[in-house]
């Protein structure tokens, strides 16, 4: 194993170049530039924009027709399909109007037909709308400056997502959480408790018909280097249990997401508290990593056995197994790496640009036995190790 001598960066200048040489949406996991162009941070609730749009909009008969998905990106709109793909519906945090191609009406969520000027047109699979719906329905005015480039008046006060045909909003000024179906007006589920808004996204999934979990992702600051993780676990459509972590200046850049749960109880992780809850809110059981493992940190939780949980401090960013029942925990990579890696690992400093932690990662188990990879940027090879438990 050859290891490369001159590992220690200078913490600024690494930065920098960094910085000049990476768009940030390479800086930051499973973001493109559009999800940022989506979700801009803005000093102002509204600013005047002049947009290029990939899907040019048009006129028909003295109608112009907007692209209304890609329109969606700038403003609070969220846009869905029912499952036949007969209507498509247009939803906002106070408004949802259900519109349908060929189709010169439409209906709001109180069941009030409205007249288009004209109706809905689909071309390669882009679904346009007559701009005036958007200024009648939702306020919504824009420009056309031709072709592809129209003026409009940029607000996303929200940040929103949808599974299967719930929607969610988030609300980026005081935090408050707005769900409700498609085709109705959301209503407030409670606040979920994150500061510094910034660049963000939020991820639902259903647990069962009445509850559903939020993990929202926040990078804040400048560069946008912290990052907020919140879980958020609803049941009848109000909040009823949420965890907040937080690491910064890139240390922990190589860490997983939180295992979703186990043996049907939610895992919400608090800092360093990590909780099994019930979908109904009840805490099911209670681990305190700081205590076992002697770091004083927030943590992820990457799996939960039978016979162990695996959990990663964001600083150090090396993995720890624990034992579910008995106050014992063990550091892993120690046993597994070669004596000049793990004086690596130990050595680089946690706060510096490239750091990876321990670079393993976590692939199975089986037989007794965990299965890692290895991959660390600043060494020649790839291993995979297996590791027994220490129990």
């Amino acid at each position: 194993m050859i290891v490369n001598k001159s590992y220690k960066i200078v913490g600024a200048t690494a930065l920098a170049l960094t910085l000049s040489l990476t768009p940030i949406s390479g800086l930051l996991p499973d973001l493109t530039p559009s999800v940022f162009a989506a979700q801009p941070h803005k000093e102002t609730p509204t600013v005047s924009s002049k947009i290029e749009l990939k899907n040019s909009s048009f006129k028909k008969n003295g109608v112009l027709y907007v692209p209304i998905k890609e329109l969606s990106e700038y403003v609070d709109l969220h846009i869905t399909q029912t499952p036949n793909k007969k209507y498509v519906y247009i939803n906002s945090p106070l408004e949802s109007v259900r519109i349908a191609p060929k189709q010169s009406k439409a209906v709001n969520a109180e069941g009030t037909t409205i007249a288009l000027e004209g109706s809905p047109i689909v071309k390669q699979g882009v679904t346009y709308v007559p701009s005036s719906l958007l200024a009648k329905s939702f306020g919504i005015k824009l420009k056309w400056e031709g072709k592809s480039s129209i003026s409009l008046q940029v607000n996303q006060q929200y940040v929103s997502n949808s599974f299967e045909g719930m929607l969610f909003w988030l609300n980026r000024d005081n935090g408050t959480l707005l769900m409700g179906q498609a085709g109705s007006i959301p209503k407030s589920a409670g606040k979920v408790e994150i500061e510094n808004i910034d660049w963000i996204r939020i991820q639902p999934r259903k647990i069962n018909p009445s509850t559903f979990v939020i993990d929202a992702t926040n990078w804040h600051g400048e560069p946008h280097i912290h990052e907020t993780r919140i879980r958020v676990l609803i049941n009848d459509r109000k909040i009823v249990k949420q965890g907040v972590t937080n690491f910064s200046n890139f240390a922990g850049m190589n860490t997983k997401s939180n295992v979703n749960g186990f043996k049907g109880n939610v895992a919400i992780m608090n800092g360093s508290k990590l909780q099994l809850v019930h979908p109904t809110g009840k805490v099911v059981k209670t681990y305190n990593l700081e205590a076992l493992t002697g770091v004083k940190d927030d943590f992820v939780v990457e799996a939960i056995e039978n016979d162990f949980l695996l959990v990663r401090p964001y600083i150090e960013s090396t993995l720890f197994i624990v034992h579910p029942t008995r106050n014992k925990s063990a550091l892993i990579y120690p046993d597994l790496l070669d004596e000049q890696t793990i004086k690596l690992i130990a050595e680089y400093p946690p706060n510096e640009v490239g750091y990876v932690g321990d670079a393993l990662t976590y692939k199975g188990y089986n037989n007794k036995k965990l299965t890692f990879t290895f991959n660390h940027p600043l060494l020649s090879s790839n291993k995979t190790y297996s590791y027994t438990l220490p129990f």
